[in-house]
């Protein structure tokens, strides 16, 4: 046990007493860096998203077609952006306790509708964290450090990092995250400003001339071609906009850990969450046109932003190489929201009865330690499940998110026309507006990629939705059960009489304390040996009489050589005999000096200990005598 300790200390550190709790959260230049990883990172793979959805039909019309494409479709997911954000800082202001599109959800549009909130939230967050350190991996593999088969291992290696760096403490883990994040932001504008600069100073590749009032005809495009203009063209447009939007995942994070934040909490989120905007918006926007200039298009093996760097840096040069390895880092430490945003809004269903209780409190690190492993298990258990592939776990993402994105409007709109607080009609439109915009994409995301993938985002989702229902009835069932009575004189107060049962493996130092302390509760005591060895049976029945201490011996014999089946046989049979008798079964048991010292001596007393602890009116009382070195 003190060497668990002595590890625990080393890989976490010390407790953190409870007054230290306000000490611990986050200003906005570390929150920023918390929360804003997973907002920040989707810039990296944003722009190809689009461009990859719209590569093939738009190519075929018109090289360079697919980048001149882009910039609207990116333009109509910033637009969204900034919706969502505004629609946000709705949500904070309005519940500055965190929770974010639950707590909304819960209160304006009913149980049910929370329920979808809170599993869809748990389910991104979990895809977030395997699908961040897969896509890390990803970028490693490219840069040939890692070889291919060893995906899983090097991702799992990396929720491990993540999830011990979290369970240190919010403000330890945020300082951690702050430095990559920042260096990455620093990155991506100064390749972002200096692209923008070559272009409108001529420095860049201009793009192809196109003659729109001529018609689709003056674009030179084959006959044969032309019907692609139609149907097909807006369907890749459709599915350009939402792979795009997986640029706006993360954003939500905020809203549920706004309790995180230094006081004014409500007021710090609310800044945190317009410069995350900001910043996402100017860098994904950004990308999108030095695409467009340099007409970059995805490959096989290198990436779009990696293509940008090397148009605006050139391949060799040192801000190409930092640009490429902060991407890495970045995709990899995007987990890193998850682990801020999960573990939170566990601990409020689980406060409101609807998963385990043990996700509820705080841990030695004024962490939700529990929140924290869980997540970290669960993301391993996919990414082995998915054996690393990013490919397929990215039709799973974004569907979670923007149904939550929905949900949470859709309730401050009843919260605005409920309340009519302050400039409660300009609101009433933001969020209004917002949630027929995020409807609207949540529908062409689920058609998009329903059957890529996201049907088992709506199947898990209902799953969640089913344990959340039976987590609640069984604390009900349970509650409803322990209520003590009107008065202690409706309670049964007789006196509880014992029947106590020693268990004795062999006769040594650690049976006499056992029998001892089985006189001090009562007078009916039996001393029960398994027989397994007709030998050892016979020395310790010989020796009984003269250490036994006056208790009866009754030996047992076991055809199977099973000491469990035969025990809890006997054991029923006492307690017919005695039904009204609380039945105490002592366990003798020796304690080593060292732990790893309990591999080398039979752990019966354990599966004895499990087997009886399901049995009414049954007590297990462990005698331990504890040897030297």
């Amino acid at each position: 046990m003190m060497n668990y300790q002595l590890l625990k200390r080393l890989l976490v550190g010390a407790p953190l007493p409870s007054h230290r709790e306000k000490h611990e959260r986050l200003s906005v230049s570390t929150a920023l860096a918390v929360f804003a990883a997973d907002a920040l990172s989707s810039t990296a793979y944003a722009t190809e998203e689009i461009l990859l959805a719209l590569a093939i039909p738009a190519y075929a019309i018109y090289a360079g077609f697919a980048n001149i494409l882009s910039i609207p479709i990116a333009i109509a997911i910033c637009l969204l952006m900034v919706i969502v954000v505004a629609s946000y800082k709705q949500v904070i202001k309005a519940y500055d306790q965190g929770g974010g599109t639950y707590e909304v959800s819960k209160e304006h549009l009913g149980l049910h509708a929370s329920h979808v909130a809170g599993a869809a939230l748990l389910i991104d967050y979990v895809l977030t964290a395997a699908v961040s350190v897969c896509a890390g991996v990803d970028a490693l593999v490219a840069t040939k450090w890692v070889p291919p088969h060893q995906r899983v291992e090097w991702a799992c290696s990396f929720l491990a990092i993540i999830t011990i760096i979290n369970l240190r403490g919010v403000k330890e883990s945020g300082l951690f995250f702050s430095i990559p994040a920042y260096i990455f932001i620093f990155a991506m504008v100064t390749m972002v400003v200096t692209g923008l600069v070559q272009a409108l100073t001529g420095h860049a590749l201009a793009p192809l001339p196109v003659n729109f009032d001529h018609g689709w005809q003056g674009l030179g495009v084959p006959a044969n071609i032309q019907d692609l203009l139609g149907i097909g063209l807006l369907l890749a447009m459709v599915k350009a906009f939402s792979h795009g939007c997986t640029a706006l995942t993360g954003i939500e994070a905020i809203s549920n850990g706004v309790k995180a934040f230094k006081e004014p909490a409500a007021d710090n989120a609310n800044k945190t969450m317009v410069i995350m905007g900001c910043i996402l918006g100017f860098l994904f926007i950004g990308m999108t046109i030095l695409a467009f200039f340099h007409r970059v298009m995805p490959m096989e093996n290198n990436t779009v932003i990696a293509q940008v760097a090397t148009s605006v840096f050139g391949g060799g040069s040192f801000f190409y190489y930092l640009v490429q390895f902060l991407t890495m880092v970045i995709l990899i430490f995007a987990a890193n929201t998850s682990f801020a945003g999960f573990p939170r809004l566990t601990s409020i269903l689980a406060n409101d009865g609807f998963l385990p209780r043990q996700l509820m409190h705080l841990g030695d690190r004024l962490v939700f330690s529990n929140g924290i492993i869980l997540l970290g298990l669960v993301s391993a258990g996919l990414v082995v499940l998915y054996h690393a592939s990013t490919h397929d776990l990215i039709p799973l993402y974004a569907v979670g998110v923007f149904l939550s994105f929905t949900l949470a409007q859709a309730g401050m709109v009843k919260h605005h026309i409920h309340n009519k607080e302050g400039n409660w009609k300009y609101s009433l439109f933001i969020n209004g507006f917002g949630a027929i915009v995020t409807a609207i994409a949540t529908i062409i995301l689920l058609l998009e990629k329903f059957w890529e993938g996201a049907w088992i985002v709506v199947v898990g989702i209902f799953g969640i939705m089913w344990v959340f229902r039976k987590i609640k009835c069984h604390y009900i069932s349970v509650a409803r059960q322990l209520i003590l009575p009107d008065s202690p004189q409706a309670f049964s107060q007789s006196v509880i009489e014992h029947t106590v049962v020693v268990l004795v493996s062999s006769l040594h130092r650690g049976t006499l304390p056992a029998l001892r302390y089985a006189r001090t509760i009562s007078s009916r005591i039996e001393a029960i040996h398994v027989e397994l060895r007709p030998d050892l049976t016979k020395r310790l029945v010989d020796a009984w009489d003269d250490w036994g201490q006056g208790v009866p011996l009754t030996v047992l014999k076991s055809n199977y050589r099973s000491v469990i089946q035969p025990l809890m046989e006997y054991i029923e049979e006492v307690d017919d005999r005695y039904p009204d008798d609380m039945v105490t079964v002592i366990i003798p048991e020796f304690v080593t000096k060292k732990f790893w010292h309990n591999i080398l001596h039979n752990q019966s007393s354990l599966l004895i200990k499990a087997m009886l602890a399901f049995r009414r009116n049954k007590v297990v009382t462990s005698v331990r005598y504890f040897l030297e070195e």
